[in-house]
């Protein structure tokens, strides 16, 4: 479009009109249009410059245009590519993250289940022993004696094994005959 205008500029210039062959007319008599009769248009040759100017900063716009945007899509290109290096790496480790976190919840729930049985196992244990000792306490605790009752009972049966342990001994010592003597 600029090699266009800048050659219609130059040769435009240098042009001129034929009217060997033009017949005179009523608009011969007409007022001056500003330029002479058979003169070429050559167009505005002082804005020329102007025009072209315009035009050749247009093109170092869209050439520096252009170069921005290459630059601007190959760092695009880069940012993207280490966003996506980056978010791999954060992905990969967080998954790994949640799956040890998983085999963690799972060991914990496993052993927790365990330890439950394990509680309700002793807790039926405790119970038990529990019953138990409330079953023997009316034999061992009231048993509707006194203290003083108790001790005597006591005394006596010491006093009756140590009896028993006396024959016993003779029994050992003398045989059958001699184990109830002396005791």
């Amino acid at each position: 479009c600029i090699n266009l205008l800048d050659k219609f500029y130059k040769t435009i210039n240098k042009e001129s009109v034929d009217l060997s062959l033009a017949q005179a007319s009523p608009e011969d008599d007409a007022p001056d249009a500003g330029f002479a009769n058979g003169e070429a248009y050559t167009g505005a040759q002082s804005e020329s410059g102007g025009i072209l100017g315009m035009l050749d900063v247009m093109k170092s716009d869209f050439v520096r245009t252009m170069q921005e945007t290459r630059q601007a899509e190959a760092q695009a290109v880069q940012d993207h590519l280490e966003f996506m290096t980056q978010s791999g790496m954060s992905l990969k480790q967080k998954e790994e993250a949640e799956a040890q976190k998983k085999a963690q919840k799972t060991d914990r729930e496993t052993k927790l289940s365990e330890e439950g049985d394990k509680l309700k196992d002793h807790t039926d244990m405790v119970e038990s022993a529990i019953k138990e000792l409330l079953d023997l306490k009316p034999a061992c605790v009231d048993t509707g004696m006194s203290y003083a009752d108790r001790v005597a009972n006591r005394e006596d049966e010491i006093a009756a094994l140590n009896k028993a342990m006396c024959i016993l001994g003779r029994y050992e010592e003398y045989g059958p005959e001699g184990a109830a003597d002396g005791c």
